[in-house]
């Protein structure tokens, strides 16, 4: 496991600052600068052709028609939205207030809810499934919380979706070198000019694996996705492309046929089962 660090104002980076109200601050900054004018109806196509969809699709299936569902770290609710519309018992939680209260707003017909997916106020024993995209990376003390507080709240047998950043060929390879050649934040003369905090952790796919098996679910399978956004950030930071022009566009298409998604993917999905 690898820790990714980024560059925040000086205030935001002082340990005082609760790691809590750091995530939900980032996160809420995020989600305010994009709307919520998404039509649930629009949602059925673009989320059944997302890598997340193709993966968890089977298991899915296997749910009964009003199977409760937890979306964990729900962002702007779309995956809530789309599994309610199929006539799941669909619940949205993330660690945003504002972001929650702006989507109960636009959609009060559907469930959403304020709260830590490390401790949350759902009963034993409550879901049949969980899927949380890109969320159990974002706390520095790691990933254990997250799977112990997933376990708890799954009925046993229950299904758990998680995706976090994959530590791929790419980022094995240049961790071999020194950190001024891949850190773009890091000056080799004076250092990081900016402060910097802890972001996320980067897994292969054993590691997920074991993250799994450590807190109690059956570990069923990890895909990596998300190969065409990998292939996106090595072209910009190790060919220094400039991504909005033709020629970054040019070489992502020449080189996509050709490179394994195991050495640029962004993501890996993991699927476990509560024994």
């Amino acid at each position: 496991m690898k820790k990714d660090y980024i560059p925040v104002k000086k205030t935001a980076a002082l340990d005082g600052v609760d790691e809590d109200r750091f995530v939900e601050d980032f996160w809420t900054q995020i989600w305010d600068g994009q709307n919520l004018k998404t039509l649930p109806h629009s949602l059925q196509s673009r989320i059944g052709k997302r890598d997340e969809f193709r993966i968890i699709g089977p298991y899915i299936s296997r749910l009964d028609g009003n199977a409760r569902i937890l979306d964990g770290g729900c962002g702007l609710g779309e995956w809530t939205l789309y599994f309610t519309l199929r006539g799941f018992d669909a619940i949205g939680l993330d660690l945003s207030r504002r972001t929650i209260e702006r989507l109960k707003d636009r959609f009060p017909d559907y469930k959403f809810a304020a709260g830590d997916i490390r401790n949350t106020e759902f009963e034993n024993d409550y879901f049949d499934a969980y899927y949380s995209w890109g969320t159990f990376e974002h706390f520095e003390i790691g990933l254990g919380p997250c799977f112990r507080e997933a376990r708890r709240i799954l009925k046993p047998g229950g299904y758990l979706f998680v995706s976090v950043p994959f530590q791929n060929g790419r980022h094995l390879w240049r961790d071999k070198h020194d950190l001024s050649f891949w850190d773009e934040n890091f000056n080799k003369e004076h250092g990081y000019p900016s402060e910097m905090r802890f972001y996320q952790w980067r897994l292969t796919k054993p590691e997920l694996q074991r993250e799994f098996e450590l807190h109690g679910f059956k570990f069923l399978r990890a895909d990596t996705i998300h190969k065409w956004l990998g292939l996106h950030r090595a072209v910009k930071h190790d060919l220094h492309t400039d991504p909005g022009s033709k020629l970054h566009r040019i070489v992502i298409r020449l080189l996509y046929p050709f490179v394994p998604k195991n050495f640029v993917s962004h993501m890996i999905v993991g699927i476990g089962q509560k024994k």
